[in-house]
Parts: structure tokens; C-alpha cells; sequence
């Protein structure tokens, strides 16, 4: 096996590995890979957002936050069976053969982007959220979630949103590539079909993605 390949030519490396037994531990490194560096970056985020609020009510912000960083942390695993289950479900309408471990091995692969994507996002969002004017806001406008909501739109930069938005759909656009691969040789597929398969989660990541970004303008 050869990472090189699977970034410079996946269809060698998911055709090469298609040819060993099925195996979970690398695709399972990757995800937990890109799940902490997502906790990371959300403990950052949290951490510069938290001075908008009141002393006394930071404490308890404290809570919250170690619940989103567990969840962070379980929400990539979720993701991953969930996108190898539809796509081996989406797969089955078309006549493929092989087993769900295969389907779930090769579909770890593609969350490789993501990774890289990270490494590249959270020291860009460092930049820029570590230079931000950071208000208190007073308990009335708390009271307001419209109010909080435009007041976090002001604070956050419109040059990182789009950045980091342009990022993820590159992520995005890989994550399709590999995955139309990695599911042609773990459901014996033709490209065509192969395509068809990985194009629905890559849509549905990509509304995700862009309804995640007009939420913040």
C-alpha cells in the first residue's frame, strides 16, 4: 500500500489494495486523525467566542464545551459509516458485489482530504481569529439571539469564511474523487456507475457546507 498513490493515483492504489483482505486500522487513523484536529479547531474557535460573554457565565460555558468536543470527536465516525452505508446501499441499485468492510475500509480513505484541509484551515482561522476585537456582550443582548447571531457575523471575518469555504469545497471535490475510486473497486463497478454512487454524498456535503456559510453571513 502506498499513500503516495492514493493522493497522486487512486485508481492504481484502491485496484492494488482491492486485492487484500479488507482492513480498518489505517481509514479508522485517518478519521480519528481528522477528528481531533476538528476538536482542536473547535476548542480554538470556542475559546476566542467565549469572551463574549459575561464572567459568571464563562464557567458554565465550560460544560458545553467539553460536550462539543466529545461530540466533535464521535461526529466524524458518524459521518463515516453513515456515507459508507449510503453509498453501499446506492451501490446495491446498481448490481454491486463486495462486502460492507470493504465498502467502509475504501470510503475512510477518502476523508484523507480532510485531514489535509485542516492542517490548512485551522493555522489560517489562527491567523485571523487571533488579530478579532472581541465585545462583552450585556445580558439583555443575550436575551436576543438575533442580536448575538449579528453581532458574531461582525466579529468573524468575511476573508476567512470565504477562505476556509473555498478550502472545503476543494476537500470536497477530492473526497468525490476518491470516493468514485475506492467505490468502484470495493463494489466492482464500472466508473460510471462509480461516479453516480459518490456523487450524492459529495452533494449532500457540499449544501451542507454552503448552507454552514450563509448561516454566518
Amino acid at each position: 500500500m502506498n499513500i503516495k498513490d492514493l493522493i497522486l493515483n487512486p485508481d492504481k492504489f484502491f485496484r492494488d489494495l482491492s486485492s487484500k483482505e479488507p482492513s480498518l486500522i489505517i481509514p479508522f487513523l485517518i478519521v480519528l486523525a481528522v477528528s481531533v484536529l476538528d476538536a482542536i479547531y473547535m476548542y480554538f474557535r470556542t475559546l476566542v467566542m467565549i469572551n463574549l460573554f459575561p464572567p459568571d457565565i464563562q464557567s458554565k460555558i465550560s460544560i458545553i464545551l467539553a460536550i462539543s468536543l466529545l461530540f466533535s470527536l464521535l461526529s466524524r465516525f458518524v459521518v463515516w459509516l453513515l456515507i459508507a452505508s449510503l453509498m453501499h446501499l446506492i451501490s446495491a441499485a446498481f448490481d454491486g458485489e463486495g462486502s460492507f468492510k470493504r465498502t467502509l475500509e475504501f470510503t475512510g480513505y477518502g476523508f484523507l482530504p480532510n485531514l489535509i484541509g485542516l492542517l490548512i484551515i485551522i493555522p489560517i482561522s489562527c491567523y485571523f481569529l487571533s488579530n478579532v476585537q472581541i465585545p462583552t456582550l450585556t445580558m439583555e443582548q443575550l436575551q436576543d439571539p438575533t442580536v448575538v447571531k449579528k453581532i458574531i457575523s461582525s466579529i468573524i471575518p468575511k476573508t476567512m469564511l470565504y477562505t476556509t469555504f473555498l478550502i472545503d469545497i476543494a476537500v470536497i471535490l477530492w473526497n468525490f474523487g476518491l470516493w468514485t475510486y475506492g467505490i468502484r473497486y470495493a463494489r466492482n463497478l464500472d466508473l460510471n456507475r462509480a461516479f453516480i454512487v459518490a456523487l450524492v454524498p459529495t452533494i449532500l456535503l457540499f449544501v451542507y457546507q454552503l448552507f454552514g456559510i450563509i448561516k454566518m453571513l
